[in-house]
């Protein structure tokens, strides 16, 4: 970018010749770390409109924009309190947070989904449920919105999910799947530009022998995922863009004796899925074309050496058979901006690992507080989910 620039005599020092320079500026703004961009946003109106402006938040995050850290949620029946793994090895980070506190709801928030910066929340202690509260909120920045109340007094939330992609457009969907009755489902859709609620299409009905978990939506390729994890049928989307209904292939996965370690998520605009079943040390991890036409092995993962390395993962061999069981949990794939900078964190015993998925390798990037009990019993700490990829982000809510 080639400049012209003209000092003026009305310009009284050098850094009010460059607050003047609007490119100059953006330009300078554009190399400063996320925190000082936060703090910067106060000095005046011009520098708060330049750094909140959706083209600037699209600069500065540019797509796809790599995960730096993962939320990791306790018991939500004792207190939604969180905890921070950051990747980066190279120094302490101080966690966003570790109870979200940003609204006066008494009865506590926890995190549903995070998509591309921004979390989705609720009030997950509400009674009755349809009294719940709704957010979206933005760690970055610490701002947050409060979702108008559905009108489903008669009816049953069976899931909420978050689209949002700062690329395409500052604005997010939120879509909510409703429970009408045995098996029929109706789909309600809130657009942050558009305002309330409405019903998206007709009311529908799962097919025989599939099970949708509508509360683990996984936002991609401008649509909201749910994986059919039952014995027949396929999975389902809803395209937030034509607003319309789809479904496509489940992925494949081998027999399992219900210990798996299952993971279904997006990184970087790419669909995954993997299943690690207990008893292996070997698995694939499968990620879905754009087109949906199929799912197609994209890393092959051996944790042999994990398990020499770390033997209190594996578990006392089953009676029946002579096999090693292990205890390992998924917590998330982790595409970077290059292929080689891709890893899964990994959970076992005591400790969280990343296993670099180009030359598989690996490494401790977390070791639990108080985690002998954890290692002796040879058990997890956070059992059952997956990690919230944080994603840092200018963008408003």
């Amino acid at each position: 970018m080639k400049l012209k620039i003209k000092f003026g005599k009305t310009c009284s020092s050098s850094s009010e010749t460059v607050a003047s320079i609007y490119h100059l500026l953006t330009c300078i703004l554009l190399r400063l770390p996320m925190k000082s961009l936060i703090r910067f946003k106060l000095v005046s109106k011009h520098w708060h409109s330049l750094i909140t402006d959706p083209h600037f938040c699209r600069l500065r995050n540019p797509d796809p924009n790599p995960a730096i850290g993962l939320f990791l949620h306790f018991n939500f029946s004792i207190s939604p309190m969180f905890q921070y793994l950051p990747f980066s090895l190279n120094q302490s980070t101080k966690p966003p947070f570790r109870t979200l506190n940003f609204t006066k709801d008494n009865s506590r928030v926890g995190i549903l989904q995070s998509c591309n910066g921004l979390l989705l929340c609720c009030s997950f202690h509400s009674r009755p449920v349809h009294n719940r509260k709704y957010y979206i909120y933005n760690p970055t920045t610490t701002r947050f919105s409060t979702l108008p109340k559905l009108d489903c007094l008669s009816r049953n939330i069976s899931g909420m999910s978050l689209g949002f992609d700062p690329a395409k457009s500052p604005h997010y969907k939120v879509v909510c799947v409703t429970g009408l009755g045995p098996d029929r489902y109706q789909i309600e859709l809130y657009s942050s530009d558009r305002g309330p609620w409405r019903k998206c299409g007709q009311p529908f009905a799962l097919a025989t022998g599939a099970h949708i978990n509508f509360t683990k939506g996984v936002y991609w390729n401008g649509a909201i995922h749910w994986l059919n994890t039952g014995n027949d049928g396929d999975s389902l989307y809803f395209d937030l863009v034509n607003e319309t209904s789809g479904s496509f292939s489940t992925p494949p996965h081998p027999q399992w004796d219900g210990r798996s370690s299952v993971y279904f998520g997006e990184s970087c605009d790419h669909l995954h899925y993997m299943e690690m079943p207990s008893r292996q040390a070997e698995f694939d991890v499968y990620e879905m074309k754009r087109d949906y036409t199929e799912w197609f092995v994209k890393y092959k993962v051996d944790l042999r050496g994990v398990v020499a390395y770390y033997p209190e993962m594996i578990q006392e061999k089953y009676d029946a058979e002579d096999v090693d069981a292990y205890v390992i949990s998924i917590f998330s794939v982790v595409r970077g901006e290059k292929e080689e900078d891709s890893f899964l964190v990994l959970q076992i015993p005591g400790r969280v690992v990343r296993y670099d998925l180009a030359c598989r390798t690996f490494r401790t990037i977390h070791i639990f507080r108080d985690a002998e009990d954890e290692v002796s019993n040879r058990c997890l700490r956070y059992w059952g989910t997956n990690g919230f990829q944080h994603i840092e982000s200018l963008c408003c809510v």
